[in-house]
């Protein structure tokens, strides 16, 4: 019954559709068109499949997914530990490099104090003063050009053909 009342309002639709009614078009096309946000008109098919209901899930497999949930629960936490203490361990580091710096820093700040205080007497000659700093600075010079000196690690085989 069903097919024949919506072939029968189709053809009621095709025969509005083919007569001229010019009247009616003019009225429509004086209403200001709203469009509504969401609401989307879908053609109404009777030819889809009707929706299949789902089966209810068994008690086992409830409890399965509680399980699930609650596994993934905890290795989510337990990822969230690991990065914690991660993070903590690269700024106990950081810190340590920091604080080694600082102190490296520091120790160089108290020898060119103690080069300045040896210089700074009022009898000691202008010779006396630029020997004391031309040797802190020759120092660092000969440990950067000791390094310098040695060949690198890598040494190229030699080949003997007879």
């Amino acid at each position: 019954m069903e097919k024949i009342s919506r072939k029968e309002q189709l053809l009621k639709e095709l025969q509005d559709l083919e007569e001229p009614n010019t009247e009616g078009l003019e009225e429509e096309k004086n209403e200001p068109i709203q469009a509504v946000k969401g609401a989307v008109e879908e053609p109404v098919n009777d030819t889809k499949k009707p929706v299949k209901e789902k089966k209810p899930r068994t008690a086992k497999q409830i409890e399965a997914f509680e399980k699930a949930r609650q596994t993934r629960e905890k290795n989510a936490l337990a990822r969230k530990q690991m990065r914690d203490e991660e993070a903590i361990a690269i700024r106990k580091e950081v810190e340590d490099k920091l604080v080694k710096k600082a102190i490296a820093v520091k120790k160089k700040q108290i020898k060119q104090e103690a080069i300045l205080d040896e210089i700074s007497d009022d009898d000691t000659p202008i010779e006396e003063v630029e020997k004391i700093a031309t040797r802190s600075v020759a120092k660092t010079r000969l440990k950067r050009e000791v390094a310098k000196d040695f060949p690198p690690a890598v040494v190229a085989p030699k080949y003997y053909f007879l």
